[in-house]
């Protein structure tokens, strides 16, 4: 019987021992994120481009079914126009203009860019520069 009350006694203190609570007092501690660098957003735009499907429409520098990269950025660097606003759907388009070309880009800007971060956008409008100037 000695030998169960001690077992007991010992299973009761490592329960209470390992019942530990989170100290509420501590500071909460923020990650500040820097922002990326060049090189970053360029890698990180070319990969969304892949993946967010963009390039099955869109290659660098020549038409597929929608305007080349090429083609996109000069129209929207001659009218000082924010491709980011664009893909966001806050701005009209001013690259293939004609109905059925804004049916489809407004069906891929609801599917694949609904869910995309600010970050990931200029990414991709950071790539999208760069390739221009190659």
């Amino acid at each position: 019987m000695q030998k169960h009350t001690l077992l007991y006694l010992l299973v009761i203190f490592i329960s209470a021992s390992c019942n530990t609570e989170i100290d509420n007092t501590t500071e909460e501690r923020s990650i500040e994120r820097t922002e990326l660098s060049m090189d970053s957003k360029i890698f990180l735009g070319n990969r969304l481009f892949s993946e967010k499907t963009c390039i099955t429409c869109h290659s660098v520098d020549r038409k597929k079914v929608g305007p080349s990269v090429v083609d996109i950025m000069q129209i929207y660097t001659e009218k000082n126009a924010d491709i980011v606003s664009f893909l966001r759907g806050h701005s009209e388009p001013i690259v293939d203009t004609t109905p059925s070309e804004v049916a489809i880009m407004q069906a891929n800007i609801d599917g694949f860019l609904k869910e995309i971060t600010d970050e990931e956008l200029d990414a991709i409008a950071t790539y999208m520069m760069h390739v221009t100037k190659k």
